[in-house]
């Protein structure tokens, strides 16, 4: 197996978090992962001449294809892919709100979705792809999606200021700032708030955070042995240890303990068994 990734500089590394690249099928004798949701959206080309495919959570015999690059947009809910399908993959992992710039349409298009690019970016997305298949080496791909999305940006790097504003508390304290609190500090209603977020981000507030905070009690315990599930469901702001594990079933399909004797050592790839 063969991993790399590569963190653009500002200004694309304040939307992109890393380029990634990924060879081999993964270790283990799953068939299929589930995909935790982390209120981000990521790009997906398959360097392999086979179409990627996304399985129904539900039976995994049922699967959707989209040609050889996808868009998945911000997501409040798993999704199933193949480990077969992953043999030769590399990627754009967006910062929360940052593939906003790069398409025409707003982010929420693809909310709780998958997209083939082809239907986004229309024939660039496979040129992008033979230009990237004809390079010499894994950061002449990098170099090559970095220069791409500098050249085809669909808007200027930059979110509204309200947006900008909410994104650095929420991802700072999910679980410690409302709506109420974050219109009366930008000076909008609740309403247009709601609506620039969701355009641009691709969730509601509302869901944002709370997928956040989700994300922060997987960082709490990905890889630990014994879990005070009590404590975590304080230490990441909920009520108390039901509604922690409601919302973490919610997101998930699995209960905390059986993510913890399923987890792999990527935080969001989980064996589907």
């Amino acid at each position: 197996m063969r991993s790399l990734r590569y963190k653009p500089p500002s200004p694309l590394g304040n939307f992109i978090e890393c380029f990634w690249y990924w060879e081999g099928i993964p270790e283990g004798t799953h068939t299929h992962e589930r995909l935790m949701p982390n209120g981000e959206a990521t790009i997906v080309f398959n360097l392999e001449d086979t179409p990627i495919k996304i399985y129904h959570p539900d039976d995994v015999n049922r699967f959707d294809t989209y040609g050889h690059a996808v868009l998945s947009g911000a997501r409040t809910n798993y999704f199933v892919i193949g480990t077969a399908e992953q043999e030769r993959v590399i990627g754009i992992q967006f910062r929360p709100g940052g593939s906003f710039p790069f398409f025409r349409e707003p982010a929420d298009v693809a909310e709780n979705a998958s997209i083939a690019l082809d239907d986004l970016w229309r024939s660039r997305a496979e040129e992008l792809r033979e230009r990237m298949l004809a390079a010499t080496n894994i950061p002449a791909m990098f170099q090559i999606l970095e220069l791409d999305l500098l050249d085809q940006l669909a808007r200027p790097l930059a979110w509204h200021p309200a947006v900008d504003y909410a994104l650095h508390h929420f991802r700072r304290v999910p679980h410690a700032t409302t709506v109420a609190w974050m219109t009366g500090k930008i000076g909008l209603s609740p309403r247009r708030f709601i609506q620039l977020f969701r355009q641009q981000v691709g969730l509601t507030p509302k869901a944002f955070c709370r997928v956040r905070r989700f994300q922060q009690a997987l960082l709490c315990v990905h890889g630990s042995k014994e879990v005070d599930w009590t404590q975590v469901a304080l230490d990441c702001g909920y009520y108390d240890q039901p509604h922690f594990i409601h919302d973490f079933q919610s997101f998930s399909g699995m209960t905390p303990s059986a993510y913890l004797a399923a987890a792999t050592p990527h935080l969001n790839h989980v064996p589907l068994v």
